[in-house]
């Protein structure tokens, strides 16, 4: 049980925390890798069960090493488990890759999970307490979830936000949660204990095992059982001390 009036700073996850990936963007975007890395001799199904299977080794390595792998390295990998020499493929290829697929992810954008976390977030913000994010990143960058903050007008109530592509560090690695604990004292004053900030996200390891090693406190969250809009009303009406 979480002792909300003793809560300080609330972190939250991003991906299947705040948002869902369009439905139709995944399948575009093996599409689009496939034509972009001219692919032809393999089905458009082929390339996305490839991209969905790296995805989940990555998210995996990512939690097991505490650190990132990046986008390109990712890129890679797709095409190694796709016959291609990887050797022949150059840096200006995988921007160029990047770029088409990030303005893709712009057309189809991520899909909020709920409908009422600007009126939730002003409401927390009210009480004196403050919001970061902590995310994981892997084919969609930090800069770009900015910006999709931008969109849907959350980030005004960030007064951080920390991504793995950016900081090296990947959640449940203890580094990654010190950067947060470091910013969030940055804006409460050193006195700021670990158990002040609260965490919430949907996976058990990287944000509920991670952020409790830290000692902060953390609740996991899932659209369907304990949904983030729920928990977060405690915090949005409850002042902080």
């Amino acid at each position: 049980m979480i002792a909300i009036e003793n809560i300080r700073h609330i972190s939250l996850d991003v991906w299947m925390t705040l948002i869902r990936s369009n439905p139709a963007y995944k399948q575009l975007r093996a599409e689009g890798f496939r034509k972009y890395f001219r692919l032809s001799e393999h089905s458009p199904a082929t390339v996305e069960a490839a991209i969905r299977e790296v995805d989940v080794l990555v998210n995996n390595m990512n939690e097991v090493t505490g650190r990132n792998v990046h986008t390109f390295e990712i890129y890679l990998l797709c095409l190694h488990k796709l016959g291609r020499d990887v050797k022949g493929i150059t840096a200006e290829q995988l921007t160029g890759c990047y770029a088409t697929l990030e303005e893709l992810w712009t057309q189809y954008p991520p899909v909020p999970l709920y409908n009422n976390l600007n009126t939730l977030f002003a409401n927390i913000r009210a009480t004196g307490r403050t919001i970061s994010l902590l995310s994981n990143t892997g084919f969609i960058q930090g800069a770009a979830l900015r910006s999709i903050m931008e969109r849907f007008g959350w980030a005004q109530y960030f007064s951080f936000q920390l991504y793995s592509d950016e900081t090296g560090h990947s959640k449940p690695a203890p580094q990654f949660f010190a950067q947060l604990l470091e910013k969030a004292r940055y804006l409460h004053g050193a006195v700021l204990s670990p158990a002040q900030i609260w965490h919430l996200g949907d996976n058990p390891l990287a944000d509920v095992e991670g952020a409790s090693n830290a000692g902060m406190s953390a609740s996991l969250t899932t659209f369907d059982k304990q949904p983030l809009d729920q928990l977060l009303q405690l915090a949005a009406f409850d002042h902080a001390k």
